[in-house]
């Protein structure tokens, strides 16, 4: 009997185990496979246009990465900062300029990027939202900081035209 009742809680502990990680990747439908090509390419287009190298990054609503490229002979550098930009803008659901202004000293959110090594506060990442609810984040760098935002508003601007 014991032994049965240990079963049929493993059981049960496994099927719960199931349902909640099928319903995190729910939280994340807006972000599909195809939805991160179209944002590659929107990123692509966009940086071709402006003639700059950079690097462009995708994180899950978790945080988790999806995609990571590089278009050109982008700076090393971006292959740490920009998936961390997608990372912080993700976890926070605030874009990573505005995250910047909010842990200056006396701010809100001060001393934020000393509790958690993978948060940036680097201009050039932004959250991604579905009916207002967080579905992933991108990252943007290689460019100036104007450049960055520049690229970085087109591709959030096209994100939101494809799930309109």
């Amino acid at each position: 009997m014991k032994r049965l009742i240990a079963t049929m809680l493993l059981s049960l502990t496994a099927y719960s185990n199931i349902i909640m990680a099928q319903s995190t990747r729910q939280t994340s439908a807006g972000l599909t496979d195809d939805t991160c090509d179209l944002l590659r390419r929107a990123a692509m287009e966009k940086s071709r246009a402006m003639n700059l190298d950079i690097s462009f990054a995708i994180a899950d609503a978790e945080g988790l990465p999806r995609l990571f490229c590089s278009f050109g002979d982008a700076l090393l550098l971006s292959t740490i900062l920009v998936p961390a930009q997608a990372y912080t803008s993700a976890i926070t659901q605030t874009p990573t300029e505005q995250l910047g202004e909010l842990a200056a000293d006396r701010g809100d959110l001060m001393g934020i990027n000393t509790c958690d090594p993978k948060i940036t506060l680097v201009p050039g990442g932004h959250p991604l939202f579905v009916d207002g609810k967080i579905v992933g984040a991108i990252g943007v760098g290689g460019g100036s900081r104007e450049q960055d935002l520049e690229i970085v508003q087109y591709i959030v601007d096209q994100f939101n035209r494809s799930v309109e």
